[in-house]
């Protein structure tokens, strides 16, 4: 496996043109991958919305490779030849949505995406890319899955597998994704600008390190300023403590793994940074106000020991 590659900045945000088409979602599920599993797809005919809800693996997209972690969302490109390779270990669990951008109004809407030239609706005349502002070639993006676009993509995954949908339907799912896509691009960019220097490398350092519990003495050696400082930039430009935003960042690992894993309430708080289970409960109650285990019900958990998916060709309207 490659080693990944480094994440893109992204470009500030900018609103769509009046005469811009909004995309349709013609596709859409998830998929377990299986250890060390991979899979090539010849050339996609989508913009996809590739989610790692889980686990750990890579992808290489026109020969450039790009790494899978949890809470990973890529922007994928129109005409890609994409290969996919999962983790030895923990081999990830990804929901996608495809995106057509342009649908021709009248087409008739087929639920279904080219993956290979030679398929029906490779090079149709009624589909097209659209270069969207801001979102260029691959992005990558940090989604999580009480997030609203957490949200709509977990809908449009359930709505794809009913059994009757409406061209309608798709439109407007992507028109509304294609919405809180550019205000999540617009908005991680934004938040980045707006913070110091020090405050953005104490934010990535606790980003990476939460499961350590990091102290503000530990936070204050890293950027060699005082502790009394970095309490100061904390409060004074995002208006929390360090120490809570530590905890929140902990308590959003936390609600994150209890929503996508069916790991133990016990191994949560540990992955999360707090191994006292007695600790991690009393706390995430006060932050989050229920229980581990009356959050994880509410979300739904996900199915316990959950096996690998398998790849097939969805059939055409035509061929069905």
């Amino acid at each position: 496996m490659k080693p990944p590659a480094p994440r893109r900045r992204l470009v500030r945000g900018t609103p769509l043109p009046e005469h811009a088409p909004a995309p349709a979602v013609c596709r859409a599920g998830e998929f377990q991958f299986a250890p060390q599993q991979t899979h090539t797809n010849g050339c996609v005919q989508s913009r996809a919305l590739f989610w790692c809800r889980s686990g750990h693996g890579s992808f290489q997209v026109n020969g450039e490779t790009f790494s899978l972690e949890p809470h990973d969302l890529y922007l994928l490109p129109w005409n890609r030849h994409i290969s996919y390779c999962a983790d030895a270990r923990e081999p990830m669990f990804t929901a996608h949505v495809h995106l057509v951008p342009w649908l021709r109004p009248g087409a008739p809407w087929v639920p279904n995406v080219p993956h290979e030239r030679d398929e029906p609706l490779f090079d149709s005349p009624d589909r097209s890319d659209f270069t969207w502002p801001s979102l260029r070639g691959v992005v990558r993006l940090h989604l999580e899955a009480e997030s609203a676009m957490g949200h709509l993509i977990n809908y449009a995954t359930r709505w794809f597998r009913e059994s009757t949908r409406e061209e309608s339907e798709g439109r407007a799912l992507g028109a509304l994704i294609l919405a809180e896509l550019l205000r999540l691009a617009g908005a991680s960019t934004q938040n980045d600008q707006r913070r110091p220097e020090e405050l953005k490398r104490l934010a990535l350092y606790v980003d990476r390190c939460f499961h350590e519990a990091p102290s503000v003495e530990q936070l204050a050696s890293i950027i060699s300023r005082s502790r009394s400082h970095v309490l100061k930039l904390f409060k004074r430009h995002l208006g929390i403590s360090a120490k809570n935003y530590i905890i929140g960042r902990q308590m959003r690992e936390a609600r994150e793994l209890l929503l996508s894993t069916t790991l133990s309430i016990a191994e949560v708080g540990t992955r999360a940074g707090i191994s006292d289970p007695y600790h991690f409960s009393k706390l995430f109650r006060r932050v989050v106000g229920l229980s581990p285990r009356a959050f994880r019900e509410l979300g739904g958990p996900l199915p316990a020991n959950r096996t690998p998916s398998v790849h097939r060709r969805v059939p055409s309207a035509t061929e069905s």
